[in-house]
């Protein structure tokens, strides 16, 4: 019983090591910047995939004749 006790302890002392370092100031910022720049570049993938379709059902839409012109006018 004192032994697993003791193992007890132990792996507490660990756990609490590693929370310690998880939460750190230095950890804390550095995951904070990654955060934000796979923010950032998940927003322009799909921002990039969004200005695709959208221009592609333009294109296709200036093959009808009605549309087509419609839009050539908002254009200019």
């Amino acid at each position: 019983m004192e032994k697993k006790i003791g193992e007890l302890n132990q792996n507490i002392k660990d756990l609490n090591v590693v929370i310690k370092r998880a939460n750190s100031l230095h950890v804390v910022f550095l995951r904070g910047i990654l955060w934000g720049l796979g923010s950032a570049v998940g927003a322009t993938v799909i921002a990039v995939i969004i200005i695709a379709i959208l221009s592609s059902i333009i294109q296709s839409v200036n093959d009808v004749p009605v549309l087509g012109n419609v839009i050539n006018n908002l254009q200019k």
